[in-house]
């Protein structure tokens, strides 16, 4: 028998796929009823050791002519439980990935892909992101922008008090007495010229 083929024919479909392939229940199935399997022939041989050891069933001799077999079935179950994690933790953090991108609700077409698991872990996450954006507040949406531009961010320090709050393209930032924070040099260059912010990358404005 190949151990463990099945498990790595699903990591295989993962690499041969742009997104996440269909959910090869079918493949899953084997691979877990392969660890059943092999359950059952590591159980056995405990059967027959302590059938062979009837007066000593705590400390069970085993014959060199079993350690193989012993050790065979238990790599195969741990490497099929690799694969198997690896399998769904991909999928699953694919679709994290395309909750940030997107801010939809589940696209048909990757509906189809998934498992009916994998609907209700995509379902669930979004109202836990929805839910956590939400406790925010201030405007401030946790999706949009989620790279910043590099270019005309800078990094500056609030040195006066009683500023308040500016909108920004990220939404609103409260500008607190000795905070720090990577804002458009359009938003916060006429505060650096009056002295109300501090520039902390050696680049002030004069």
């Amino acid at each position: 028998m190949n151990y463990g083929q099945k498990a790595k024919e699903l990591l295989l479909d993962l690499k041969r796929s742009d997104f996440i392939p269909p959910y090869n229940k079918d493949t899953v199935r084997d691979a877990l009823s392969e660890i059943s399997l092999h359950f059952q022939e590591l159980e056995d041989i405990q059967t027959a050791l302590h059938r062979a050891n009837p007066e000593n069933s705590t400390r069970v001799r085993v014959d060199r002519s079993l350690r193989p077999p012993l050790l065979l079935h238990d790599a195969a179950i741990k490497r099929n439980k690799r694969c198997l994690l690896a399998y769904h933790v991909h999928r699953l953090e694919k679709l994290k990935r395309l909750r940030w991108d997107t801010t939809a609700a589940l696209p048909p077409h990757v509906k189809s892909l998934l498992d009916e698991a994998e609907v209700d872990f995509y379902t669930g996450y979004d109202k836990l992101v929805s839910r956590f954006n939400d406790k925010l507040g201030g405007g401030l949406d946790l999706n949009s922008n989620v790279q910043p531009p590099e270019e005309d961010l800078i990094e500056v320090r609030v040195v006066k008090s009683g500023l308040g709050t500016i909108v920004t393209d990220y939404g609103e930032v409260s500008l607190d007495l000795g905070t720090t924070h990577f804002l458009s040099r359009g938003d916060v260059e006429h505060l650096i010229r009056q002295g109300s912010l501090q520039q902390i990358d050696g680049e002030e404005t004069s």
